[in-house]
């Protein structure tokens, strides 16, 4: 199977997927991803959990519309959608597959008060401005509130204020998603580990989506010397590569694929 008809194959999996996420998937009382709601009602983190998989699978299903059903194969601008892929899933499964319930609990609670904080922040800076519209201080207000909630959240069930404050580092986040898998699945002798390949991946994906030359370098394509565009291999041009575009949805797909399992498993009540 060549690299496009694997493209497609991806292509009809997130078809499924997107159908998936547009519908509803509660979680069951008295299951396991609902004694780790119950830390926080206000914000569970089962929903963290689920818009992480449909933000995955969001810029996963553009990602192949672009490659596969328009034809086209740009060279750059699917990373950015690979990037927001890639953390969304991360996200998803940081929650979910966490080893004991405290710790689970934590990352929800984390992830929402950086959300929060976040929103905060671009709120406070309109109303310092002058600029924000009726009721926006308010909101100020409701958010630094919702902030505090989730620190008392998390001191109900033995973590300090800290532990919840602490901003959560993307690139550890994925290392530590990636770690955790790989003990299910060990590299072969002389490959290079999951946590580092993603890693590695993400800083490139990060180039890319920050307009920085050095993630695409490796695929400019410069005119033999003695030929009659070779400017003393001054100039170059961007080559599109499908290998490099199945390797950033292959990286969405086993994330996005072990959270959906992940998620089904942990929403239903067992006997």
């Amino acid at each position: 199977m060549n690299v496009q008809e694997r493209l497609q194959v991806a292509a009809d999996t997130v078809e499924m997927w997107r159908a998936a996420t547009g519908t509803s998937r509660p979680v069951e009382p008295g299951s396991s991803l609902a004694a780790d709601d119950a830390a926080f009602p206000l914000n569970p983190v089962s929903h963290l959990v689920w818009f992480g998989i449909s933000h995955a699978v969001d810029h996963l299903d553009m990602y192949l519309h672009v490659l596969v059903r328009s034809g086209h194969s740009f060279p750059i601008a699917p990373q950015t959608l690979a990037r927001g892929g890639l953390i969304g899933a991360a996200h998803a499964l940081w929650m979910l597959d966490a080893p004991d319930r405290r710790t689970r609990q934590l990352r929800g609670l984390k992830i929402a008060h950086e959300e929060w904080r976040n929103e905060r922040t671009a709120y406070q800076e309109l109303v310092e401005s002058g600029e924000a519209v009726a009721g926006m201080d308010n909101l100020v207000v409701v958010r630094g509130e919702w902030m505090a909630e989730a620190v008392a959240a998390g001191e109900s069930i033995g973590w300090t204020a800290a532990d919840v404050r602490a901003r959560p580092n993307d690139t550890k986040l994925i290392e530590d998603v990636l770690t955790r898998y790989e003990s299910r699945d060990p590299a072969e002798p002389g490959m290079m580990t999951m946590p580092t390949l993603y890693t590695l991946l993400w800083r490139m994906l990060s180039g890319s989506a920050h307009a920085y030359r050095w993630s695409s370098m490796g695929r400019i394509r410069f005119a033999p010397r003695g030929s009659t565009t070779d400017s003393n291999g001054a100039d170059g041009y961007l080559t599109t590569d499908e290998d490099q575009h199945f390797h950033s949805v292959g990286a969405m797909m086993l994330l996005i694929n072990r959270a959906f399992e992940l998620y089904d498993q942990r929403r239903v009540r067992h006997a």
